[in-house]
């Protein structure tokens, strides 16, 4: 799930506007941007990304988040929700990918990148929700501005550009 995070983050934000929506942003996908960072360096990320995307790898994500978060905001609730946001990751991506427990355990998932049109539905929903409660906590004035409409279509156009990127890696035309 790419798009389907920040659409999370994007509901998130609706029930603590107080945190910076960057920061949930860049919370929600945490397990994905380490990802990245292990490939851009070479490193390996362990069998199915376990040590990005597994149990433990995601649980330490989210108590560094939250502890970050409380030590610059002392918002007890507030690092609360970011450390939510991290973990909502394992939990989505059970849906498109297949994704490590922990060590010697299970790799769980219903894979839906595998079926590319059946990934786009359950993550334009997954966005338009999000965005649907980000969208109801703006003020009146700018819930119908058009920059708040191309968030939506942006996201959901963003998905299905990673779709196709993913179609390819399967191929083997992308690496990492």
């Amino acid at each position: 799930m790419y798009a389907g995070h920040v659409g999370f983050a994007l509901g998130a934000y609706s029930f603590r506007r107080t945190l910076p929506l960057w920061l949930l942003i860049v919370a929600a996908q945490a397990p994905d941007w380490l990802d990245a960072g292990y490939c851009i360096a070479n490193v390996g990320r362990g069998p199915y990304g376990l040590f990005t995307h597994g149990v433990i790898a995601v649980a330490a994500a989210a108590s560094a988040f939250a502890a970050i978060t409380y030590a610059v905001t002392r918002d007890p609730l507030g690092a609360l929700i970011v450390a939510a946001v991290v973990i909502s990751h394992y939990g989505l991506d059970y849906f498109t990918g297949h994704k490590p427990t922990w060590a010697g355990g299970p790799v769980v998932g219903l894979n839906l990148y595998t079926r590319p049109v059946a990934d786009v539905i359950i993550e334009s929903i997954t966005v338009l929700a999000g965005w649907l409660l980000y969208r109801h906590s703006l003020p009146r004035a700018v819930r119908d501005d058009g920059m708040v409409y191309a968030t939506l279509f942006s996201l959901i156009a963003l998905q299905a550009v990673a779709g196709i990127v993913y179609a390819l890696n399967m191929t083997g035309h992308v690496k990492c």
